[in-house]
């Protein structure tokens, strides 16, 4: 057995055979939700987010590097009501939006954040401000998010949205 092989044998036995413990810095975490789009004004004009009907499922995953700062990233389908090529209002997945972001814990449970945004469908991207106020109900935490995003790209005239944002974090 050469040098190196003994080496890498006893490296191993010694750190199974030591009582070390391992300690992590960061906690993991998650949420999801919905977040239901209320306005949006673009070109000069205002759309509210229930015609066409637009709803959207956030599922994110949290790594919380301590009580005041967080990276999250969330991948958000959303469905819209659409019409098909008879005329039909039928219901379908309309975009995917991919949105990394920060987070920064500013006291009495309430988180400011912002997050980048690309829109798959609609190849629009921006940011997203927002601002997260957490509840514990019985044992479990729920949170409402004011989130406005803002989107340019596509050829389109930047657009700005309010929309609100529940769900449950784990």
């Amino acid at each position: 057995m050469t040098l190196k092989k003994t080496f890498f044998i006893a490296s191993i036995i010694f750190a199974a055979l030591s009582n070390y413990n391992a300690k992590a810095q960061n906690t993991i975490g998650g949420h999801f939700g919905i977040v239901q789009p209320i306005i949006t004004f673009q070109d000069g004009g205002t759309f509210n987010g229930f015609d066409p009907y637009a709803i959207g499922f956030p599922i994110g995953v949290t790594v919380r590097k301590n009580e005041k700062f967080a990276f999250d990233v969330e991948l958000v389908p959303f469905i819209s009501s659409i019409k098909n090529s008879e005329g039909d209002n039928i219901s379908a997945v309309s975009e995917l939006l991919i949105h990394p972001g920060l987070l920064w814990g500013i006291g009495n449970k309430l988180t400011f954040g912002n997050r980048i945004a690309y829109e798959t469908n609609s190849r629009r991207y921006g940011i997203t401000p927002l601002l997260n106020r957490g509840f514990l109900l019985g044992k479990t935490n729920v949170f409402a998010e004011l989130v406005l995003p803002i989107r340019v790209g596509n050829d389109q005239d930047i657009s700005f949205t309010a929309a609100l944002h529940f769900g449950i974090g784990f």
